[in-house]
């Protein structure tokens, strides 16, 4: 596990955690009512000996601790993402916050969700056949219900196009793909561009116009304004792989008045990373 996620939990959480294959916890969910782990994909309750039906208490006195500890201890240095909903770690590690909302940030904690990115090269092998385009790419939309992928497919895809040769600039909104963070990042490849903290608006508009990339990748298409941004990039020549969140099969509604889609790639909703198919703009399976 990340050594500042370790850093920001209490102790007995971070003990009782230390008892599981670190590699298959997705998230960790902080509630007064209890703390739970998604492990491989499924729900457990988390007590000090490990695994179990209901999880360990904890207190909102400890929740804002976690959150002044991952502040860094200066909550209004990072009221940015505060305000937004999310903190931002180290290694791609973003902890979503609710707690009460006013217009200028988030106060009161009363939960948090811890979810950790896995880097799985080579995840995106079986489908670069239908996405690489000339020195781009086909646009291509990413689809499953959240918890089931679509970022580290997202970050595999890029890694693979911009090995391969194409300039790719990543829209990093928070901090989930690339994660810059301290000097550092995950591997997007060596022909990538980052910008991270702004909203796919800004980073789409200002890195066309000054970074000339063939490829922009951003995760979680959520407002009209996200989809505006793509379309323009798209009409600019540029190709676009992003991702967005449907439950079940209605991916096919959802997406029907976005005209820009050629690949659609959608992820099992039972089995984290799994693809189940791939189609063209008409729903077609390739």
């Amino acid at each position: 596990m990340d050594n500042a996620v370790k850093k920001i939990l209490p102790l007995r959480v971070g003990n009782a955690l230390s008892k599981l294959d670190e590699e298959r916890i997705y998230e960790i969910r902080l509630r007064s009512g209890g703390i739970s782990v998604n492990y491989g994909g499924r729900f457990f309750g988390l007590s000090e000996t490990g695994l179990c039906g209901f999880g360990m208490k904890i207190s909102y006195a400890e929740i804002d601790e976690v959150v002044l500890k991952a502040s860094g201890h200066s909550i209004y240095a990072v009221n940015d993402q505060i305000k937004n909903g999310f903190l931002s770690l180290s290694s791609g590690v973003r902890i979503g916050i609710c707690g009460e909302v006013n217009d200028k940030t988030i106060k009161n904690f009363t939960s948090l969700n811890i979810r950790f990115p896995h880097e799985i090269k080579g995840c995106a092998d079986g489908i670069m056949k239908f996405i690489k385009r000339g020195k781009g790419c086909y646009n291509t939309l990413i689809v499953s219900p959240p918890g089931c992928g679509k970022t580290t497919l997202l970050r595999d895809i890029v890694r693979q196009l911009s090995d391969g040769g194409s300039n790719v600039l990543v829209a990093d909104e928070r901090y989930e793909i690339a994660a810059f963070h301290d000097g550092e990042s995950l591997d997007v490849g060596r022909n990538t561009d980052v910008i991270s903290g702004a909203d796919k608006s800004f980073s789409f508009e200002q890195g066309i116009r000054y970074m000339r990339p063939d490829v922009l990748a951003a995760d979680e298409i959520m407002t009209v304004k996200d989809v505006e941004a793509i379309e323009r990039a798209c009409h600019g020549g540029v190709g676009v792989i992003a991702t967005i969140h449907s439950m079940g099969k209605d991916y096919r509604n959802r997406l029907k008045g976005l005209g820009f889609a050629e690949r659609v790639v959608v992820l099992s909703s039972e089995s984290v990373g799994r693809i189940d198919g791939v189609y063209d703009g008409n729903f077609d399976r390739l």
